[in-house]
């Protein structure tokens, strides 16, 4: 289960306390600046929250595909997947998001559909318990949006965690996961 329980960024993020079980998955929406990234930092380990806790199935750190992921320089697609690498026991995402025919190509070449796909990838092929999505719809079209929903729901039926925020609306309706709306109301 993961366990979010009373954190806040003063200005940025409200108190904020929501639990998911093994095998689950929750959207976060709300409007811009109601703390939806900042939450999701937070539960991964990039950014410290004043107050609360937070706590993972394993202890472990969460996997985590930030909103508009950087892309490092000089590597090919292969390269990039396989520092770090500890893939998932169960699949390995490249032949679902057709990674293997690029490959070889420079990552700065990919188009940005392309390099989501791939980074994507990365945070699925991990061995990681609790997944986090920042927005990893943006720049996928529907069939890779369909792609991406089907992945996260077989990541569940596997047991993992996964916290997502979406950016087109219109599919939100669709996706069956717990939701926590975030208020916009933020006072420092």
């Amino acid at each position: 289960m993961l366990d979010v329980r009373s954190i806040s960024v003063p200005g940025r993020l409200e108190s904020t306390t929501f639990s998911v079980s093994s095998g689950a998955g929750i959207l976060v929406t709300g409007p811009n600046g109601a703390g939806k990234s900042t939450l999701l930092d937070c539960i991964a380990g990039v950014l410290k929250p004043t107050y609360g806790g937070i706590s993972t199935p394993d202890g472990k750190q969460p996997a985590y595909l930030p909103q508009n992921p950087p892309r490092p320089f000089a590597y090919t697609v292969s390269e990039y997947l396989s520092i770090g690498k500890t893939l998932h026991p169960q699949t390995d995402h490249t032949e679902i998001f057709d990674i293997l025919p690029i490959l070889d190509k420079d990552i700065t070449a990919l188009s940005a559909g392309q390099w989501q796909r791939v980074a994507i990838t990365k945070v699925m092929n991990t061995n990681s318990q609790v997944i986090i999505l920042d927005e990893p719809d943006a720049p996928l079209d529907d069939h890779w949006s369909q792609v991406l929903e089907k992945t996260i729901y077989n990541a569940m039926a596997s047991g993992r965690v996964i916290v997502v925020t979406l950016h087109r609306t219109e599919i939100r309706k669709n996706w069956k996961f717990q939701h926590l709306n975030l208020s916009a109301t933020i006072s420092s």
